[in-house]
């Protein structure tokens, strides 16, 4: 390799690391850890460049770390045969997925496949497991980063089985204003097409987009395309618990 391609690639590596090192930051997993922690978690690390459609980890395959995502949104889901999907998370910039499979040791139990192009950093459950030999509190931390992540897979499986469609959709526009830090009339935009998102709420795209309507006729949103502007947060959130709109 020549000089200017040797360069290229120093210059490449270093901009890697130093994404890196933002993203592992402001990861709440992390939240509480030193800066020479950070730094000893971030050296071990590494990016992944995923391709729209690409697969990020299939199904049954044994990541070898856990994953952040940088930028881009990835999808997770389950896949009958020749089946449906259903689709269970979708995970953007800042936030991590893959962490039971990375920890056992196991086999992934759903497809990871990003809906854009992503770039994730992946964490080697190596790097995890030493911060928690040698501090409590990011053990703490962990440990609370996953019951939250338990909390929130029942409460999905709450909504999915007791949860009337408009309820699932009011509840999902709301968490999309409260990711934000958003209070009051706010816009939110769909990270996503209405045929995922639909996915996602366990319903089909005609009647996502039914609801969706329905809910402006409500006077509670204005839709514009994946804009969604919120006129009042207070009575979607009252609808996403079962109250009448």
């Amino acid at each position: 390799m020549d000089t200017t391609g040797t360069a290229a690639l120093q210059q490449t590596k270093r901009r890697d690391q130093l994404l890196i090192e933002g993203v592992i930051a402001n990861l709440e997993l992390f939240r509480g850890a030193s800066p020479s922690q950070l730094a000893a978690v971030s050296s071990q690390c590494w990016t992944l460049l995923v391709r729209k459609f690409g697969a990020a980890i299939e199904r049954n395959a044994r990541p070898l770390g856990l994953f952040a995502v940088a930028y881009g949104t990835v999808k997770l889901a389950l896949r009958a045969p020749n089946g449906p999907q259903r689709v269970l998370r979708l995970v953007s910039a800042g936030q991590t997925f893959g962490e039971a499979a990375a920890l056992l040791g196991q086999r992934n139990l759903y497809e990871a496949q990003a809906i854009a192009e992503s770039k994730l950093v992946v964490i080697p459950a190596a790097a995890l497991y030493g911060l928690v030999d040698r501090d409590p509190r990011f053990a703490r931390s962990l440990l609370l980063s996953l019951a939250e992540r338990k909390r929130e897979l029942l409460a999905e499986i709450e909504s999915v089985t007791y949860r009337r469609g408009s309820e699932r959709l009011a509840h999902y526009l709301g968490s999309l204003a409260a990711r934000r830090g958003a209070e009051g009339a706010c816009s939110v935009h769909l990270p996503t097409s209405k045929t995922l998102i639909a996915a996602r709420l366990g319903m089909k795209k005609e009647t996502l987009s039914r609801l969706l309507g329905a809910l402006a006729r409500e006077g509670l949103i204005v839709i514009a395309g994946r804009e969604i502007a919120i006129l009042d947060q207070e009575r979607l959130a009252a609808l996403g618990r079962g109250a009448p709109a």
